[in-house]
């Protein structure tokens, strides 16, 4: 119909906006006093206030969360013609309220984390053909159901952490035009993965935490031109396998925290020309000379380097990381031989120095950095009258004496 678009086009029912309003469903209105949002978190079924959703068929946003969630009534949902985001994130739905949502073709974004949908539920999206972005993390999700979302042409961020999936599914939704694709904990991914995505060069964030991903697989990486996001954390990628990523000039955030990381590696990521997150920590394998080449990368916002062999000779060659806003030092061996250095970072937001070596008249000085907000002390000698001392001072100072 031309001009269907137009919200215009759709009445209210005021009588059952009340309906919904009274177990406490949240509805925002836009400019033109439509209600083009809802969302309900209940731990009590909803079921009796779901045929009011009749009234409300300009929504494009909704939220359906908690454990009073269920199928119970929601094939209401398909009045909701207009629908473009849909968030059912920790409910207790299932397959189907997803055959609810099959001609809602609209819907463009799609969250089912902890939801109780499974592979056989995965048909029902095949006709929205609008779908850019779907969240099946922690669910039962695998190899199957991702064949059924093969064909959705623009599927560009699929999230399956902890999902059930393997190389095969990985390989289903290969031909898809991804820009980010989630698959951390899915322990039996291998390199036979990252083989399939060797074409899927649309890719501009890739997540595999503990997957069994190694140098091998990590040539497909450097297929990717636009890659800004890598993280691989706990997967046994050295240096060999940092070789693909070295053309990658966009890459600008990397994760590898307990993973096989070398000094060849952080030769490599040292001359990637615009990293500002980087996290090593747990990485021990990288040595002083290796954790020196991290002063060469001025761009750095965020650095997080906890349980690595850093030490005072290193940390005194990050002089020039001025950017810096958050930077995690926990359980290094950092003195006071290394307070000059941490004086010269002055846009320092979030510091963790837990566990370090640093006397109390480091800790006065750390005090005064202009922008500090947030400073992890836990573990360390700090006396108690230098934490009343900062607190005393810094009004906005968050101060974290102990952790877990």
């Amino acid at each position: 119909v031309a001009g269907a678009t137009k919200l215009s086009q759709f009445p209210e029912n005021a009588d059952k906006i009340a309906e919904l309003e009274a177990p406490g469903f949240d509805l925002t209105r836009n400019s033109d006093g439509l209600v083009t949002e809802l969302s309900i978190v209940s731990d009590e079924p909803i079921t009796d206030a779901l045929p009011n959703l009749s009234g409300v068929p300009n929504i494009q946003i909704a939220l359906f969360s908690g454990p009073g969630i269920t199928d119970a009534g929601m094939e209401a949902l398909a009045n909701l013609g207009m629908l473009k985001r849909a968030d059912f994130s920790n409910s207790a739905i299932g397959d189907p309220t997803l055959e609810a949502l099959t001609d809602l073709t609209n819907l463009e974004v799609l969250f089912l984390r902890r939801t109780g949908v499974s592979d056989d539920g995965m048909k029902n999206l095949k006709p929205l053909t609008k779908m850019r972005a779907i969240d099946l993390r922690n669910t039962n999700v695998g190899d199957t159901g991702l064949k059924h979302l093969a064909s959705l042409p623009k599927l560009a961020d699929l999230q399956v952490e902890k999902a059930n999936v393997n190389d095969e599914g990985i390989a289903n939704v290969a031909g898809l035009p991804l820009k980010s694709l989630n698959a951390n904990y899915c322990t039996t991914i291998s390199d036979t993965a990252m083989q399939s995505l060797a074409q899927t060069t649309t890719l501009e964030s890739l997540q595999m935490d503990y997957t069994k991903i190694t140098d091998a697989g990590m040539a497909s990486v450097a297929n990717f031109p636009n890659l800004k996001r890598l993280r691989i954390r706990g997967t046994d990628v050295t240096g060999e396998g940092l070789k693909n990523i070295q053309k990658l000039d966009k890459l600008a955030r990397l994760e590898l925290r307990d993973s096989s990381l070398d000094d060849a590696g952080m030769a490599i990521i040292a001359k990637l020309p615009n990293m500002n997150y980087l996290d090593i920590s747990e990485c021990r394998l990288v040595t002083t000379e290796g954790m020196k080449l991290i002063g060469q990368m001025p761009n750095l916002e965020v650095l997080t380097l906890w349980e690595t062999k850093l030490g005072d000779e290193a940390f005194n060659e990050f002089g020039g990381l001025t950017k810096l806003k958050a930077l995690n030092l926990k359980a290094t061996t950092l003195t006071d031989e290394s307070i000059d250095t941490l004086m010269k970072l002055q846009n320092l937001e979030d510091l963790t120095v837990a566990g370090t070596q640093l006397s109390d008249d480091s800790f006065r000085k750390l005090g005064t950095l202009p922008k500090l907000k947030k400073l992890n002390v836990a573990n360390t000698s700090i006396g108690f009258d230098v934490i009343d001392e900062l607190a005393e001072s810094n009004k906005d100072l968050e101060i974290i004496e102990f952790e877990n």
